[in-house]
């Protein structure tokens, strides 16, 4: 019989995780590269302000998963423009420019799951530590090193968000 080794199972309550501030949002990743069996796959939620969103991007390495938690998320993804609400679920395939907006005046919460992991360490990487998983009181902070990073990371900015 041959032992196989297997990576322990993650699970986080509400409100845990390792959180950084980005700009106007908080990532909270839920689930990084290195707690998952071969790199396969990484998880972050994002906390959104209204009128908040990344400029339209590509991520060359990896295919990402979006589930709606709060708010209303507009998502375009190639030729798909779509608003979701809450249990909204898109997949957006790597290679396709994409990104989404926070509708309305509400913020939004958001699951993005990411495979192979990896992604999220871009913004562990450049965003400001923090204890809690909510969005930023006062003005937003400065985006670090994250637009240094993404070329890094395999993402490509190609245009402005979709609120400009």
């Amino acid at each position: 019989m041959t032992a196989t080794t297997h990576k322990p199972p993650v699970v986080r309550h509400a409100g845990e995780g390792n959180h950084v501030l980005q700009m106007r949002a908080c990532v909270s990743v839920k689930l990084g590269v290195d707690a998952a069996e071969d790199g396969r796959v990484s998880a972050a939620e994002f906390w959104m302000p209204a009128q908040f969103g990344p400029p339209l991007h590509v991520h060359h390495a990896e295919d990402e998963l979006l589930q709606i938690i709060e708010g209303t998320v507009r998502i375009v993804c190639g030729d798909t423009d779509v608003t979701l609400g809450a249990g909204g679920f898109a997949y957006l395939p790597r290679g396709v420019p994409h990104a989404f907006w926070v509708q309305g005046e509400e913020p939004a919460r958001m699951l993005a799951i990411f495979t192979p992991g990896g992604v999220e360490r871009m913004f562990s990487d450049s965003g400001a530590p923090t204890d809690t998983a909510q969005l930023p009181d006062g003005e937003a902070t400065a985006a670090g090193g994250l637009e240094a990073l993404t070329a890094q990371y395999g993402v490509e900015h190609i245009g402005p968000p979709l609120g400009s």
